[in-house]
């Protein structure tokens, strides 16, 4: 499905985009996404607030995706009728865009099927959802902790994959709209061993302290790539509290710049970055790529002229390692 997505990019970028939602509500309705969680992918999708009527419940997400107080209603927004009673709209103030009725059609389809299968008054909540939310109450947490039969004195740990991966899940699990688009937060024992493509694991924790195992992991898969694809949250120390900064809008940086910079000239140059800064030396990453030498030792001497600092010496590789997270946090995203 990526792949076609790629090329009805090249072709035709709205169609891509279409493909797109579809492909975004197919993964939530698979992970038994909730109604608010659906509504946020609508309204993140949309780029403004998405909302639900029906005779069982009212609900309301703003354009970031936070549940709001205000009932809301359909008015005179764009809007679709839900199988089973109730009415999903986007308040769109300006011109429609060219998605909102795809975005409408197919969030309208996944409300309508989760309701088949729960209800709307007991679809707002996914227990996962609650148990990762640090939003909820303690008590709200410990409530959907006993629905999942999780002991208050076993240690668990969350991992996280893009929801489009097929794996089933082995633990309690649910789909989750983040900052990184849809993730599937899958909870099981601490000792268990973990076999996935693609994945962030959390640290260990006890059911009451999930939510920071939930947020390790979500770090970790936003860290992730093809050069290491899995990552543990217990690894990865200060780069932590790197991504809370980063959540919370640091500064302009001027590596994190010079280096978009560089890759957005050469897209393909991650792999030889991730290398020059994982080695030791020039001449172990040259090992490592199967390149010549003097062929790495030219490219790093260009790199380094263009990123600002030198790649070739040990503080150089640091800010290279800090401005390759940062910029995985902030460009990384799972449809």
């Amino acid at each position: 499905m990526q792949e076609l997505a790629g090329r009805l990019k090249a072709l035709d970028p709205e169609a891509s985009e279409t493909l797109r939602v579809i492909s975004y509500f197919d993964a939530l309705t698979a992970g038994h996404a909730s109604v608010e969680v659906l509504l946020r992918g609508a309204s993140m999708l949309a780029g403004c607030a998405s909302g639900l009527t029906s005779p069982a419940l009212t609900l309301r997400v703003d354009e970031r995706g936070r549940r709001s107080p205000e009932a809301g209603t359909p008015a005179s927004w764009p809007a679709r009728a839900v199988t089973g009673g109730g009415t999903v709209w986007i308040e769109r103030d300006e011109s429609p865009h060219a998605n909102d009725d795809m975005i409408l059609e197919r969030v309208a389809l996944a409300l309508g099927i989760l309701f088949e299968r729960t209800g709307p008054a007991e679809s707002v909540h996914n227990p996962v959802e609650t148990l990762l939310d640090s939003s909820e109450s303690a008590e709200s947490r410990q409530t959907a902790a006993h629905a999942l039969h999780l002991v208050a004195t076993t240690r668990y740990r969350v991992i996280t994959q893009p929801a489009s991966t097929t794996k089933a899940a082995a633990g309690p699990s649910a789909v989750i709209t983040t900052v990184a688009g849809a993730v599937r937060a899958e909870i099981v024992l601490s000792t268990d061993a973990v076999a996935a493509p693609r994945a962030g694991i959390g640290i260990a924790a006890s059911p009451a302290d999930l939510v920071r195992s939930w947020m390790s992991a979500l770090t970790a898969l936003r860290l992730t790539s093809d050069h290491e694809p899995v990552l543990y949250g217990d690894d990865l120390g200060s780069l932590l509290l790197l991504a809370e900064i980063s959540t919370a809008g640091a500064p302009e940086n001027c590596d994190l710049q010079s280096l978009g910079v560089v890759i957005r000239e050469t897209p393909r140059i991650l792999p030889m970055l991730d290398t020059l800064a994982a080695s030791e030396s020039l001449r172990a990453a040259a090992a490592t790529l199967g390149f010549h030498h003097s062929t790495v030792q030219s490219r790093a001497e260009e790199l380094s002229a263009k990123l600002g600092f030198d790649v070739r010496t040990s503080r150089g590789r640091t800010r290279l390692s800090v401005a390759l997270a940062l910029h995985r946090l902030e460009t990384a995203r799972f449809e």
